[in-house]
């Protein structure tokens, strides 16, 4: 298959699993259809790295695994916005009270995503050389 018709299965395939996750998910979701392409490539290129580091799969990861990855991205992806909007003003879990308010960190999410993704890859590759 050539550049241009990879490029273009790519974009249809992301926008397909990002539109799915999108009407999965409830609640508002203020995204572009750009940006729907975009994390649903995103999280089916997530799903297929899981399936072929942790479940040792050569093949494509399937519809269910990119679908709950691309849940998770659209899902960090609205907390991050609710954050940097105006409406992040609400109070959080615990009140006003400062020693036991809980704040959702898109950050730590996403950081601990990434962290699981490298630490099952490096696991892996270490299995495999014994």
């Amino acid at each position: 298959m050539n550049v241009v018709g990879y490029l273009l299965v790519l974009a249809v395939g992301g926008l397909f699993v990002g539109a799915l996750a999108r009407l999965l998910l409830p609640g508002r979701d203020p995204t572009s259809i750009l940006e729907t392409m975009l994390v649903g490539i995103a999280g089916s290129l997530i799903a297929g790295l899981m399936a072929y580091y942790a479940f040792d799969r050569r093949h494509s990861a399937g519809l269910l695994l990119s679908l709950i990855c691309t849940i998770v991205l659209v899902y960090a992806v609205r907390k991050f916005r609710q954050r940097a909007g105006p409406s992040s003003t609400a109070p959080a879990f615990g009140g006003r009270n400062v020693h036991t308010e809980v704040h959702f960190l898109p950050g730590c999410l996403i950081y601990s995503i990434v962290a699981s993704i490298v630490l099952t890859i490096v696991l892996n590759l270490l299995l495999r050389a014994f």
